[in-house]
């Protein structure tokens, strides 16, 4: 069997990329770990009784699931985006994989950046340029001038 060096190129460029952690958490700019309601992420807030920490973890098909620390080990969530939309990033109901119609819930995956992306795209944004604190996290598939653009560096979770 004759392989071409476009096709040896392509085996080591998939062999060399990064990878997901089976475990990890989310750092947005300024070092600020990404936390959730259970519905959908945010940064710039403090954990508390409504917040914690989003632990993920990482699945076949660059699938990505949660399962909250008040939660039994089947109730987990499945993360998710729409794409070509400015949109929350959401988590699926516990112990249900329904998303909305056109959401993605596979393709995650970090890039040699080692920032979070979606079909190899970083596209992510936090809410506004307003005053509060605290700013939900959202998929930027399409422009709008209301979102601050995001970085999310995907950080393993050793012990999680």
């Amino acid at each position: 069997m004759k392989f071409s060096i476009a096709t040896i190129a392509g085996f080591a460029i998939a062999i060399s990329a990064a990878s997901l952690p089976a475990a990890f958490t989310l750092v947005g700019d300024g070092g600020e770990t990404v936390l959730t309601d259970g519905t959908n992420a945010y940064v710039g807030g403090d954990t508390d009784k409504n917040h914690e920490i989003l632990i993920l973890r990482s699945g076949s098909n660059g699938m990505i699931s949660f399962t909250s620390k008040n939660s039994t080990p089947t109730g987990f969530q499945n993360l998710y985006i729409i794409p070509n939309t400015v949109e929350p990033i959401a988590l699926t109901v516990p112990h249900s994989g329904a998303t909305p119609k056109g959401a993605s819930s596979n393709n995650f995956g970090v890039n040699d950046e080692g920032y979070f992306t979606h079909n190899g795209n970083a596209y992510f944004a936090k809410d506004g340029y307003g005053e509060s604190k605290v700013k939900e996290l959202y998929w930027y598939g399409e422009h709008s001038s209301e979102y601050e653009a995001a970085n999310l560096y995907v950080k393993e979770c050793k012990g999680c």
